[in-house]
């Protein structure tokens, strides 16, 4: 190769990094044709002088973007037909930002809407070319006839969006050309090198680990029940067995066996993602094993107290947030904005679920309003990515699709023997009454609606009995230390406790009382809850009554869900008790109910039009719907945050990525500490707030009188009103 430059001997595509060595690491032999174009112009104009003093002196910025011109060149080189060019060109555009409505390229002044021409990239497309030509990549570059290539497009977005509809398919299409563009774009960046999967990971540590466990009789006629379902030709799975039956570990078995690249755990609270993960990588020392939700530090593996060098830190990051390790145990909404989302970020995990096991585990806190959303691109991902899911429940959802298999035998339910639920017809005094005549010789579960009315109820009866609280307004530090202290106080026999709890306590929480109480609220709800009483069947005989509603917000907090089950709640009340064995039929129900009413596909006129922004901000919605709460960090120890502060500010580096690396690592721990908190319970704090000095963060600062960690941030002054 013959340079021709005055300015450059080598072109650099980033800091040290020769362009034409990245971007022919980016590509492999399985590619599609489209794919490797995306990937060869994807970065075409950082060939621009511009670009070149910018990657060599950061304080040279001007005019450095790259990716409108990169996308042209690719249009104007393009042989594919006119959706394919524009998707490669929406991709390209998107590559380092988040991916726009599709029909948002006829927009005027961009791309290819009215007087697109006059954009400042055109005046640059000269010297890329002469720069290009320098590579064999790129000697019969053109870019003469970028106008009627244009002009003809912008023909096809005008006539195609009243004509055409584009459908789920064309979705997933266009988001796996994406985010095979951008997971390699940032895989070869940091590893220089092309991602080569693992091998598969070996069954024999976990068989050893499931065969050194205490003897269950149960447990193991059920995992080998499932086993024997396995079909290496069958893609999606429905996974349906009561609390209790050790359903993870079976499904990790059964997800082992498909010999994928890689396993994703999803799950709804990030409390059972910690307990998940300690659990599987004690199974796995010598493997990635990833748990990756918004309280996630990158620290070194055998030291927590140091953090990584900038080169390990950056690999450890990527692992972290692209679901690339060999089992990645996430939150459900990281799965959810993974397929469904529009950011950078969301679809660089969304190429990892290629040729992977995915569980989604607790199934039924899929949101209604977009479950069957969900359920159809599953189905598309697993024909066109080669993944399989499971989806995971004590209480499973209505999946309307033949294409899932069930893989459990329900009659494991009809052989369930370990409580019954009885509605308790009584007024507040009666039921408190009948909490503190049970509490006295039982251990006893409460849950309610709210934290209010949690914490009002743990302070009435704190001085009668051993009592704990766990709701959402506590760190996850102090619900961690209760639950530890409550596991150990439910083996003593003679000193028994009570704790108070929101639906916090509903799913993963592996505690098990003889006797609960539930304020009325979804069917699926009360079955969680039932699910901690004599989980094991280790009392006689286990008892849930479920009470009249005493917060008196549940329509509120539960919404359409609230209706639908009062009218199966009618049921239970006529009838003396409702045994485990039944809880199936109940279930059934009540999913049977919610999929008639209210569930349908949402977004099908969205994805007719290909919303990719739309469909991010819809989802965005229904999950931070009735949610106004901000993040307040509840200071740990005296001087924590200024430690921190200290730290950012005098952090060395000239680089300002590593600088934004750094101080995103410091973020990170800071929210660990963090509580969601509604606005107008930050309106009453009485101490000020105080603002973190290098973030939009605020805090309270330690011991502050509005923090309890016995109950969490105080809805109000209990302390003195629990007994006026």
């Amino acid at each position: 190769m013959v340079k021709d430059s005055i300015l450059f001997d080598k072109f650099l595509s980033h800091p040290n990094k020769i362009f034409i060595n990245h971007i022919l690491g980016m590509i492999y032999e399985n590619d599609t044709k489209l794919e490797k174009q995306v990937k060869i112009y994807h970065d075409i104009a950082k060939l621009k002088n511009n670009f070149q003093i910018y990657i060599r002196d950061k304080s040279k910025a001007k005019n450095k973007d790259h990716s409108l011109l990169s996308g042209y060149f690719f249009v104007s080189n393009s042989d594919f037909d006119d959706k394919d060019t524009l998707f490669g060109f929406l991709a390209i555009i998107s590559h380092h930002a988040y991916i726009k409505d599709f029909y948002s390229l006829k927009d005027p002044n961009k791309n290819f809407g009215e007087c697109y021409q006059n954009g400042i990239e055109f005046s640059f497309a000269n010297e890329v070319i002469k720069n290009a030509k320098n590579f064999n990549e790129f000697k019969d570059i053109k870019f003469d006839n970028i106008h009627e290539k244009a002009k003809k497009l912008s023909r096809y977005l005008l006539l195609s969006e009243f004509k055409h509809k584009f459908s789920y398919d064309d979705f997933i299409d266009f988001k796996s050309l994406y985010s095979n563009l951008i997971f390699n774009d940032k895989f070869e960046a940091i590893f220089s090198s092309k991602f080569t999967p693992s091998k598969p990971i070996q069954l024999k540590p976990l068989e050893e680990y499931i065969k050194n466990l205490p003897k269950n009789k149960k447990r193991e006629d059920f995992r080998q029940f499932v086993l024997s379902n396995f079909d290496k030709n069958h893609s999606l799975y429905i996974l349906t067995a009561p609390t209790g039956y050790g359903k993870t570990l079976t499904a990790l078995n059964f997800a082992l066996k498909f010999k994928k690249e890689r396993v994703i755990f999803s799950l709804p609270f990030t409390s059972i993602i910690d307990q998940t993960y300690d659990i599987i990588s004690k199974i796995y020392p010598h493997l990635e094993v990833q748990k990756i939700h918004h309280k996630t530090t990158i620290q070194d593996d055998k030291n927590e107290g140091i953090d990584l060098d900038s080169d390990r830190y950056s690999k450890v990051k990527f692992m972290l947030n692209s679901f690339s390790a060999d089992i990645n145990i996430t939150t459900m909404y990281q799965l959810i904005y993974a397929i469904f989302g529009n950011s950078n970020k969301d679809n660089v995990k969304f190429h990892s679920l290629k040729n992977s096991v995915i569980i989604v585990d607790e199934a039924q806190a899929l949101p209604y309003k977009f479950r069957q959303d969900f359920i159809k691109l599953c189905e598309i991902i697993s024909e066109k990515l080669n993944s399989v899911f499971i989806f995971m429940s004590a209480t499973m959802p209505v999946i309307n699709s033949p294409k899932f298999k069930e893989i459990s035998n329900l009659s494991y339910f009809k052989d369930q023997n370990r409580y019954k639920i009885k509605y308790l017809d009584k007024n507040e005094d009666e039921i408190i009454e009948k909490i503190k005549l049970t509490a006295k010789d039982k251990h006893t579960l409460v849950v309610v609606n709210t934290i209010k009315k949690a914490q009002e109820l743990y302070f009435k009866f704190k001085d009668e009995f051993k009592t704990y609280s766990i709701n959402g307004y506590m760190t996850d530090e102090h619900k961690l230390q209760i639950i530890d202290d409550i596991k150990k106080h439910l083996k003593n026999k003679n000193e028994k406790i009570l704790l108070i709890s929101t639906q916090s306590i509903e799913a993963g929480v592996d505690l098990s009382f003889e006797v609960g109480f539930r304020e009325t609220s979804p069917i699926s709800s009360i079955i969680q809850t039932a699910g901690r009483i004599n989980r094991s069947g280790e009392f006689e005989n286990g008892i849930l009554y479920v009470f009249n509603s005493i917060s008196k917000f549940e329509s509120l907090i539960y919404g359409d869900l609230q209706k639908i089950s009062d009218n199966i709640f009618k049921i239970l009340k006529q009838k003396e008790e409702i045994k485990e064995s039944e809880i199936l039929e109940f279930s059934n129900l009540y999913f049977k109910k919610i999929h008639i009413n209210l569930e349908k596909l949402r977004l099908n006129d969205n994805m007719a039009k290909l919303e990719f922004e739309t469909i991010n901000n819809e989802i965005d919605k229904i999950i931070k719907e009735s949610n106004y709460k901000k993040l307040i960090i509840i200071e740990p120890e005296s001087n924590f945050i200024s430690n921190l502060e200290k730290d950012f500010f005098s952090y060395k580096n000239n680089d300002e990525f590593k600088i934004k690396d750094f101080r995103n690592n410091i973020i990170k721990k800071i929210i660990k500490y963090g509580v969601n908190i509604s606005q107008n319970d930050i309106k009453n704090f009485g101490t000020c707030l105080e603002k973190v000095k290098f973030c939009d963060i605020y805090y309270l600062p330690y011991s502050s009188p509005e923090y309890d960690k016995n109950v969490g941030i105080l809805k109000f002054n209990f302390k003195e009103e629990a007994f006026s």
